[in-house]
């Protein structure tokens, strides 16, 4: 091992990351587009709320998870590289084919596809993280890769309304799937797959556990239990933000899409990136010494996000909620690179993307997934009463979520210390 480790130079791990960032970014893009695309796609499909919330969550999470765990052993077992191409092409292909359903039902296949194969990318991408940089480099390296996704997530809101205003939601799918193919064929050309347990120099690499054995691993690991609630109660916060942000601004506030595609758009991503990357460097810093203070950093950030939370949503201008809401998701997204790192530190080297993946279920499924469904059941039970403005009060749930995110945060901190010993002890 120490052979292949010396030819693993930084900069050559600094260009895999690079791709693995730009690749993360494609993901959420073609991901968070439809959010800015709800209401001509409600129009031409005559769709309530509650089945455009299904589609941007328990639909998309639904399969994310169930084609979730499968990926991921096969990328603890297997090629991540290849894994990762594979996928990338494959969803790029199937949000392009989203521009020509010609039902509702057509287009929900096609955001199937896509969750399918994002499914496979994510963990994957973070197994190799793990194996690329070593500990007090991690966090850091794991803030780069959400905080690209962060990009995406808002570049996805603002190239929608720019499309949108343009030409119609059709064609917004067909520009943003074509970038993926290229890139894939990028990866496979420019990088070659690291051995197990790289940056630990470790010589051998036991064989991967059964399945079952290691989610009964990953389930007797007490700070592993906190981190799969904090990550889905954030979670919850942060996506279901995130859905209906936009039809917010829309309705309460009667912003133009594309204004919301610059304003909302752009005050995600910068918050996101700036929370992802401030995240992981802190902790880098702070928690060389002392892991609970990762788990610090994660509690922190949630519960200091429910004021901003609040104001966005109660705010009389659109001015104030852009303000606000660029506050509240720069703080709350703190605890994923903390959360993710320790994923990755806890468990063995061929444990890691499932472990991820289980992590990662519980905000995709929880919070991207039920998130936007009890929002958009909730505007359609109050909307009779209040009109447009039953989103307002829809909105209160997810910031409740970030309070209970920062609580589980908490709580793991007391058992980090001891379950990182067990794992260093083998």
């Amino acid at each position: 091992m120490t052979g292949s480790a010396e030819n693993w130079s930084h900069g050559r791990r600094n260009i895999f990351l690079g791709l693995l960032c730009l690749i993360g970014l494609i993901a959420f893009v073609d991901r968070q587009i439809i959010t800015i695309l709800i209401e001509p796609i409600k129009a031409e499909f005559g769709a309530s709320d509650t089945a455009m919330g299904a589609l941007t969550g328990i639909i998309f999470s639904g399969f994310y998870a169930a084609a979730a765990i499968p990926l991921a052993r096969i990328s603890d077992r297997h090629s991540r590289r290849n894994m990762i191409a594979a996928c990338l092409a494959f969803w790029s292909i199937m949000t392009s084919l989203g521009g020509i359903a010609a039902s509702f039902l057509m287009l929900a296949a096609t955001r199937v596809g896509v969750a399918v194969a994002e499914a496979g990318a994510n963990p994957a991408s973070h197994s190799l993280i793990a194996d690329l940089f070593p500990l007090r480099r991690r966090a850091t390296a794991l803030g780069l890769l959400s905080a690209s996704q962060a990009i995406g997530i808002g570049l996805g809101v603002l190239l929608g309304g720019v499309l949108l205003s343009a030409f119609d939601w059709r064609t917004s799918f067909f520009v943003v799937g074509f970038p993926g193919i290229v890139v894939a064929v990028l990866l496979m050309i420019v990088t070659r797959e690291p051995p197990r347990g790289l940056s630990e120099n470790l010589s051998t690499v036991e064989d991967q556990p059964s399945f079952l054995a290691t989610i009964a691993m990953l389930w007797r690991i007490p700070t592993y239990r906190f981190l799969f609630l904090t990550v889905g109660c954030a979670g919850f916060c942060g996506y279901g933000m995130l859905a209906w942000g936009p039809t917010f601004l829309i309705r309460v506030h009667q912003m133009p899409v594309t204004q919301i595609g610059y304003w909302f758009g752009g005050a995600v991503a910068l918050s996101l990136v700036i929370g992802n990357i401030a995240g992981g460097w802190l902790a880098d810093r702070l928690g060389e010494r002392d892991l609970r203070r990762y788990l610090w950093i994660a509690g922190a950030g949630p519960l200091l996000s429910v004021m901003p939370g609040l104001i966005f949503i109660f705010s009389p201008s659109w001015q104030t909620a852009i303000a606000a809401l660029f506050l509240m998701q720069l703080v709350l997204t703190t605890h994923i690179p903390t959360c993710y790192m320790l994923c990755q530190t806890l468990v063995r080297p061929r444990m890691r993307s499932l472990s991820s993946v289980v992590v990662g279920l519980a905000s995709g499924v929880f919070g991207a997934g039920l998130a936007p469904l009890v929002i958009g059941a909730t505007n359609d039970s109050l909307t009779p009463s209040l009109g447009d403005e039953a989103i307002r009060y829809a909105l209160i749930a997810p910031v409740c979520f970030a309070i209970l995110a920062a609580g589980a945060a908490m709580l793991g901190a007391r058992y980090v210390r001891a379950d990182y010993e067990k794992v260093r002890d083998g």
